[in-house]
């Protein structure tokens, strides 16, 4: 084969490897983006919501390149403020990065640029260029909460805590609900200052259990909700009194058996 007979061939092996289009999953996994125009340099033409309490995947882009297999990596600025995991996997997930976050307070949008390259060469390349708007959410301080009681019985009305969200900007509302967990039956929080309570006509007793667990929900209009634990532990003390009861009901257990 002459060296103009190899040169065509290579030629047309880089043009079935041409990345032609870009495309896109939204976090959920789901929900497509399919708003790339045409080529191997595009811009999304609108910018896709993300929850500033979205953890894990931020969304998925993936070039295509006729047959060439594609790897993904972001542009020299294309990953702002480093709030995406470095690596973008061979099937193009984008990931939040280990210990980072969003706060809507702070920053509200970010823009992502990818580069496919073409394992047909470094000089087959495009560039996704993507807008994150980024949407407010109600926090909390901790996504569960342990309440260690020393009682081993509530009655209806007793106070387990206040629990109250940690973002509510001024001028803003927030309504408190109970919402689920094993054991939301059992009580109920004021909707407006968040204190938990025993709910009417209910008991908390160790001779049933010993831990309750309810799931709290703070809803500001016109922003997305947030969620949390809060387990009722009963009977709950220090470590060491904790130790010091074991060690006692293991002893009146060993005299049981001896004596019996």
């Amino acid at each position: 084969m002459t060296p103009l007979e190899v040169e065509g061939c290579l030629s047309i092996l880089k043009r079935v490897a041409t990345i032609t289009q870009w495309q896109g999953i939204q976090a959920d996994g789901s929900t497509a983006i399919s708003n790339f125009p045409a080529g191997a340099d595009s811009i999304a033409a609108s910018a896709i919501l993300l929850s500033e309490s979205v953890t894990g995947t931020l969304f998925t882009l993936t070039a295509t390149a006729g047959t060439g297999t594609v790897s993904y990596a972001f542009a020299s600025d294309g990953n702002p403020s480093s709030i995406a995991a470095t690596t973008i996997t061979a099937a193009g997930v984008v990931s939040l990065a280990t210990g980072s976050s969003f706060d809507f307070e702070t920053t509200t949008s970010y823009v992502f640029k990818i580069v496919a390259t073409s394992d047909s060469g470094a000089t087959d390349t495009g560039t996704a260029t993507l807008t994150l708007s980024i949407t407010d959410a109600t926090e909390w301080s901790q996504s569960e909460y342990d309440a260690c009681l020393s009682a081993t019985s509530l009655a209806a009305g007793a106070s387990i805590g206040t629990y109250n969200s940690t973002d509510v900007k001024s001028g803003q509302t927030v309504a408190y609900t109970n919402t689920g967990g094993t054991d939301t039956a059992k009580f109920t929080i004021g909707a407006a200052s968040g204190e938990l309570t025993v709910a009417s006509s209910q008991t908390l007793e160790t001779s049933t259990k010993y831990i309750y667990t309810v799931q709290l929900t703070a809803t500001v209009s016109g922003v997305t909700p947030g969620t949390t634990t809060v387990n009722v532990k009963l009977g709950c003390s220090s470590g060491t009194s904790q130790i010091t009861v074991l060690l006692c009901v293991l002893l009146m257990s060993v005299l049981t058996s001896l004596y019996h």
